[in-house]
């Protein structure tokens, strides 16, 4: 009898279906993916909505507020329009894998037996996109530093100053250091950040390509060697 036309040969895989109950891991994994999802779809369309966010930066006291963030618009400017089109493919992208990720998310959710495809399919994309764009992000990184720089150096000696008087703002302002100081020390964090969330993207698609990829897995979802026949 030709292999196949009788009943399962010993060994063989059979077709994924939907699992029966849902393990802790799961539960956790699949609220980690949901999680992540839901913060690259809202960056892709928050950024497709004002590539000005790519570049903006949290602001301190030590000059109005609203002056400060209209004066590193204007400095973050140039750098948007050098890079406008890498800004919005890495968001049009942050999108698609968002959705993605949500879809992943709610298979695995709804004991869809597709959702152990899903999730690898979306863990692996989610690798490809942080490894991919993070040559993009660096160079804006670097680039919005420099210009900010001169913006931020006064700040900084002011609040170095405030930290060698206990706190205490100093009547009369001192020096701000050398611009291309503090764009050095704001390319080591702005970078150094951009790396820190690339990697923890990687991080958490190689958790689900573990758990989702290895024996766990592909017993939840019935991938297992058949038994051998009695």
């Amino acid at each position: 009898m030709p292999a196949g036309t009788g009943a399962q040969n010993p060994g063989t895989l059979p077709g994924p279906h939907p699992p029966s109950a849902r393990p802790t891991w799961l539960v956790v994994l699949s609220s980690m993916t949901l999680v992540y999802g839901g913060l690259m779809l809202v960056s892709g369309l928050t950024v497709l909505r004002d590539p000005m966010v790519a570049v903006r930066m949290p602001v301190g006291q030590a000059m109005p507020a609203d002056a400060l963030k209209r004066q590193l618009a204007e400095a973050g400017a140039p750098v948007i329009v050098r890079h406008q089109r890498a800004i919005r493919a890495r968001a049009a992208a942050s999108l698609v894998l968002g959705l993605l990720m949500l879809y992943a998310a709610a298979a695995t959710l709804s004991r869809d037996r597709h959702g152990r495809t899903a999730t690898l399919t979306a863990a692996w994309l989610g690798i490809v996109y942080q490894i991919g764009t993070l040559p993009l992000v660096v160079p804006i990184a670097r680039e919005y530093a420099v210009e900010v720089a001169p913006l931020v150096a006064p700040l900084v000696a002011v609040e170095a100053a405030k930290s060698a008087d206990g706190g205490v703002r100093p009547e009369i302002p001192p020096a701000p250091p050398e611009p291309e100081s503090v764009a050095r020390g704001l390319q080591s964090v702005f970078v150094g950040l951009a790396v820190a969330v690339a990697l923890t993207g990687v991080f958490v698609s190689l958790l689900l390509i573990a758990y989702f990829g290895g024996r766990r897995g592909r017993a939840l979802y019935g991938l297992g060697p058949a038994p051998p026949p009695r």
